[in-house]
Parts: C-alpha cells; structure tokens; sequence
C-alpha cells in the first residue's frame, strides 16, 4: 500500500486514511449489532472511550519502546507508531479498561467481546479490500482476507444473541485456522518449524485452545445433565 497520499501540498498518510475508514466502517456495524441485540448505549460509549484510549496509547507508545529517539526528535511522532508492539500494548490497555467497565456496569465482559468481534472483522474486511484495490501485490492474500472477514462476520458475529461466548470462541477458531490457510499463499514467509511461519504455529495455538475451551463446556454441560 502506498505510503503517502500527495494532495497538493499536503501529504496524508495513506496506511492512517485506510484504518480511519476501517474503523469508522466497523463502529457502524458495531451500533448495528447493539441495536439488534438490544443493548444500552452505555457499552457503545465504553467502546468509543476506549477506542479513543487505544488510539492513542497505540501512536504514542513509541515514548515507551524507544524514549531516547522521542526525547531526541519528538517530531518521529507525528510520522510513527509504536508498530506491532504498540499494538499488544494497547490491547492489554484496552483489555483491562473493557474488564474495568464491565464489573462497573455490570455488564458481561463476554458483550464487549462480541461487538468487538463484529467491529473487528468489520475493519478487517475494510482494511484488506481497499488494499485489493490499491494495492497490485499479493491480491490473492488481501482478497482471501476480504473473503474470510465476511464469511465469518455475516454467519456469527452478525446472528444471534449478543454475549454468548460460545459464538466468540468460535469466531475465534475458524478466524485462526482461516490465518494459517492464508499464509500458505504468503511466498514471502519464513518457515519456523515443520513447514511453519511463526504466525502460523501462534495461530495454530489459539485455535488448539479454542477447541480445548469448547470441550471442557461440552463436558461441563454433559456433567450437569448427569
């Protein structure tokens, strides 16, 4: 995808447009699937603050990771992020933030888990289409991703009730084993093991622990009726 967007004089970050689209796309499915579900806006609100909080956390975690180079040009802010370990930190504030909220609102931590499910997918889906289109290279992985976002946003995480975490874990499970066929087609990876990229063999993880998840409730569920 390209870099910049040249406007005249001014140039625009072009990766910074199409995550503001993709997430604008996805607060919009998100409103949808509380309204369906019936939800109060109160849980919507608790997501806009902490999108704004992952947000920022996310741009400005380059003060954490690398203080010196801030300290030193505090202008590589406007220009840089914190990149894929800004990322996990900004999950781990967002996490903690939505558990915070929960307990406060009394509202399942597993409602939270499945708007977000919608609206990440969503902004999955978004984010890989664009680059379909503005992208030439590779569009056999962004068209997959396209393709796999959709099936699972409009079979799960569009149906049903809302907090069910069943449904979450098994959005989570075909979404991973999705990431490992789709990796096949990466002629850019790097095998780490038995034929395995890195991501693959994390990917392969979580979808063992979801398989995991869902037998011990199958068996608590078996217990129960016995």
């Amino acid at each position: 995808m390209p870099g910049a967007l040249h406007i005249g004089h001014v140039v625009l970050n072009t990766q910074w447009l199409v995550i503001i689209v993709s997430v604008l796309s996805a607060y919009f499915v998100i409103r949808y699937r509380l309204k369906a579900g019936g939800i109060g806006e109160r849980v919507i609100e608790a997501i806009e603050n902490n999108l704004i909080i992952a947000i920022v956390v996310w741009k400005f975690s380059l003060l954490v990771f690398e203080p010196v180079t801030v300290l030193t040009n505090p202008l590589v802010l406007l220009y840089f992020s914190g990149g894929v370990p800004g990322v996990w930190l900004a999950a781990v504030v967002v996490v903690s933030f939505f558990y915070y909220r929960s307990r406060k609102d009394r509202v399942s931590i597993w409602v939270y888990g499945d708007l977000l499910a919608a609206g990440f997918l969503t902004a999955w889906a978004v984010y890989y289409l664009i680059d379909l289109f503005v992208s030439k290279q590779a569009i056999w992985i962004s068209g997959s991703e396209v393709l796999l976002a959709l099936l699972i946003l409009l079979l799960s995480s569009l149906r049903g009730p809302v907090g069910k975490p069943a449904k979450i874990n098994q959005i989570i499970f075909w979404f991973s084993i999705g990431q490992v066929g789709i990796l096949v087609l990466d002629r850019f990876k790097q095998n780490f093991w038995a034929g395995f990229s890195q991501a693959q063999i994390l990917y392969l993880i979580l979808a063992a622990t979801c398989l995991s998840l869902d037998w011990l409730a199958e068996k608590k569920r078996q217990n129960r009726k016995a």
